[in-house]
């Protein structure tokens, strides 16, 4: 059984993005464009980049693991929030390389954009970079504000 949180975390950036594909298909209605070329690169190579940064992020986690020190783990906890941190990592990753992916095989010219084929790749390409920017959006905002949260001080005893 899939819990609230992740439910959330999966229904509203599709939910967006499928409402961007849908902008694009009633209004831009286009395929292809100049600079098609250019928007797939960048595209490769932040998805490259947002994949680098989650496979550090692993190993950073693992370092807080071993210290002594009340680490990411122990505030995540604190807020119960573990689950939904490794979830959300692991769907960002998902959603990184679906878009590295496609936006290769999209580049490497394999299926002519122009056929029925091409048409439903340049949409479900469109769908996975609209997600790709929104959960990587979300899962930085996430560790931002995991990263600098303040730990709750004990308050002190007054003295009678």
């Amino acid at each position: 059984m899939i819990s609230n949180s992740r439910f959330r975390n999966i229904l509203f950036p599709s939910l967006f993005a499928i409402t961007l594909v849908i902008f694009w298909f009633y209004f831009v209605k286009k395929t292809t464009f100049g600079g098609l070329s250019n928007v797939l690169e960048s595209i490769i190579t932040f998805s490259s980049v947002i994949i680098g940064f989650y496979t550090a992020m692993y190993g950073v986690i693992i370092t807080f693991i071993q210290s002594d020190k009340k680490n990411v783990f122990d505030r995540m906890s604190d807020y119960q929030l573990e689950d939904t941190f490794k979830f959300q990592l692991y769907f960002s990753l998902l959603t990184s390389f679906i878009a590295l992916i496609l936006s290769i095989i999209m580049q490497s010219e394999l299926i002519n954009l122009n056929s029925a084929v091409g048409t439903l790749l340049f949409y479900l390409w469109l769908f996975s970079t609209f997600m790709l920017f929104i959960v990587s959006g979300i899962t930085m905002s996430f560790l931002i504000r995991l990263i600098f949260a303040k730990q709750a001080q004990p308050r002190e005893r007054t003295k009678i």
